[in-house]
């Protein structure tokens, strides 16, 4: 079946935005039924957006009659539609197709009247649950966390999708589950993490996230061992191990990259003297760093290091000393002055091994560092920089993008760079609506206690969606920091939060170089705001080990 569709998309001025006019928007073949339904994420991507639009999907937990058999008996038919589906995406289920019937026939239907049509907000409603329902495992192609099936056994379509997270990757240079919704409307992208409280479209789904087509480019990659693994071994290395105040300039107005600031604003730069010189030294401890942390846990699944610890020499020879050892890297890194800019580069990267070739995901720092008066003491920065005057980071800002890297059925990763946990623009709706496993934030901050700003926007992370959150600073930056009336530097280099309990702050003994942390897998039911629960398959990373290193 399939209905002839306005050229012109766009309502007249004062006019109401029809349900056709903006699908039409998203997906210009979205009334062809028998191509638009042969692929369930551009299906959910479209009633997903219209939901949102409207408001609509707040009828999901009001007064909306699924079934008049009781809830079970629904679930269970929306789960087995979903399967169906996804079993053979070209022959979409019949109640699918009479679904898409129903939408066709109240397309005329003003956007922003939808919560007044109640079997409207039901049809949406229930294709929206049915796609999410045909997603199930999508992102994981060597292992699916809701059916744990095999990869030679997997449908064919769980696969493909895997494929489209990656193709789209390297064709538009970001991640999106759809085929026929462009990537410049709205995005689709696997899920993690099903928010327990309040009401959001997120509540709504546990295995697709209707993500914003916004600055933020958001990348999917997957990197899942052979091997399962109930637990993730982490080697934290807080270097530098000294900061000192002079490691923190001031930029020339000639030099820098802004040269009409106001006045009382000024650029500075962090740029430990004698850097370059210190590589060879930096790869023995690591190595040796390694050998005294496998003599403890046995195995290093993977190193961390915190925001501009490395120069980007170092950052190299120290990812190819890892790649070849099986451990994935997360790391800041220093980028030297950019001509072109005039300002250096704060940005991570996030390396993992990989058959035949390691996956390097490089990711920009998305907001500058600004030191007042307040940090300027708290630092004892005093001598480098007037403390009548703000100071912005000078780096460059550049493209926006987000990595999440799958480890383990259970293990999504996302790193940030310290500003970018606590700004909430722009890439916060992006975090909550994947929900990934663990948040990785690599600091240049004072120490990891549960009284400061970093456990704050952790405990967020961790309430909604669910994440669990690493911080991570600098041993040189934890001393370095003496707030008023502290007298003595604190060695609390890490801090970690989940959804089960209290922050837990890590202090670095005397004498000690590194922090081994044991992650354990813990699944947990999830349900979402339709009643429809995940089998009991999410996973939440809880710590289950520390142990300190010596290099």
């Amino acid at each position: 079946m399939s209905s002839q569709v306005n050229e012109n998309p766009g309502p007249s001025f004062g006019g109401e935005l029809t349900v056709e006019q903006f699908a039409g928007y998203l997906a210009p073949r979205v009334w062809a039924e028998d191509h638009f339904l042969t692929w369930p994420p551009d299906v959910f991507a479209l009633v997903a957006a219209i939901l949102v639009k409207s408001g609509a999907y707040t009828h999901a937990v009001e007064r909306w009659n699924r079934s008049s058999s009781g809830l079970k008996p629904w679930v269970d038919k929306i789960r087995g539609l979903g399967l169906q589906w996804r079993d053979d995406p070209a022959q979409p289920p019949a109640e699918v197709v009479e679904l898409h019937r129903k939408l066709i026939q109240k397309r005329d239907k003003p956007v922003f009247n939808i919560c007044d049509d109640e079997e409207l907000c039901g049809t949406l409603l229930e294709l929206s649950a049915v796609a999410d329902e045909a997603c199930a495992g999508v992102g994981c192609t060597l292992l699916s966390s809701a059916t744990g099936t095999a990869k030679e056994e997997m449908p064919a379509f769980l696969e493909d999708a895997s494929k489209r997270l990656f193709e789209t990757w390297v064709r538009f240079n970001v991640s999106t589950l759809c085929k026929q919704v462009s990537h410049s409307t709205v995005r689709v992208l696997p899920k993690l993490h099903t928010p327990q409280s309040g009401l959001t479209m997120r509540s709504l789904t546990h295995h697709v996230a209707l993500c914003p087509a916004g600055d933020v480019r958001a990348k999917w990659a997957e990197c899942i061992p052979k091997e399962k693994r109930h637990c993730l071994n982490l080697l934290l290395a807080p270097w530098p191990l000294n900061v000192a105040p002079a490691h923190f300039t001031s930029v020339p107005t000639s030099r820098a990259q802004l040269r009409d600031m106001p006045k009382g604003f000024g650029f500075f730069e962090y740029n430990p003297p004698g850097a370059n010189h210190q590589s060879a030294e930096l790869i023995a401890k690591l190595m040796q760093m390694l050998t005294n942390a496998r003599s403890t846990v046995t195995k290093i699944d993977g190193v961390v290091f915190p925001e501009l610890a490395l120069t980007h020499a170092e950052y190299q020879q120290i990812s190819d000393y890892l790649m070849p050892e099986g451990v994935f890297l997360i790391c800041g890194v220093r980028g030297p002055v950019n001509e072109k800019s005039r300002a250096a580069r704060n940005y991570l990267h996030f390396d993992v091994p990989f058959p035949g070739k390691p996956l390097i995901c490089p990711q920009d720092k998305h907001h500058r560092w600004r030191l007042d008066k307040r940090q300027i003491v708290q630092y004892g920065l005093g001598s480098c920089l007037d403390v009548a005057s703000n100071w912005w980071e000078h780096i460059s800002i550049g493209s926006r993008e987000l990595h999440f890297v799958v480890l383990d059925d259970w293990l999504t990763v996302c790193p940030l760079i310290c500003e970018d946990l606590a700004r909430q623009d722009p890439i916060s709706e992006l975090v909550r609506a994947v929900g990934p496993n663990l948040v990785i934030a690599l600091l240049m901050d004072g120490p990891q206690l549960s009284s400061r700003w970093p456990a704050r926007y952790a405990t967020v992370l961790a309430d909604d969606p669910g994440s669990s959150v690493l911080t991570l600073t600098s041993v040189g930056m934890a001393e370095l920091s003496r707030p008023p009336n502290v007298h003595t530097g604190s060695r609390a280099v890490a801090l970690w939060k989940d959804a089960s309990g209290e922050a837990v702050s890590i202090e670095l003994p005397p004498n000690m170089e590194g922090v081994i942390l044991s992650l354990s897998r813990k699944l947990v039911w999830e349900y979402s705001a339709d009643g429809r629960d995940d089998g009991g398959m999410t996973g939440y990373p809880t710590l289950s080990g520390i142990h300190y290193v010596r290099s």
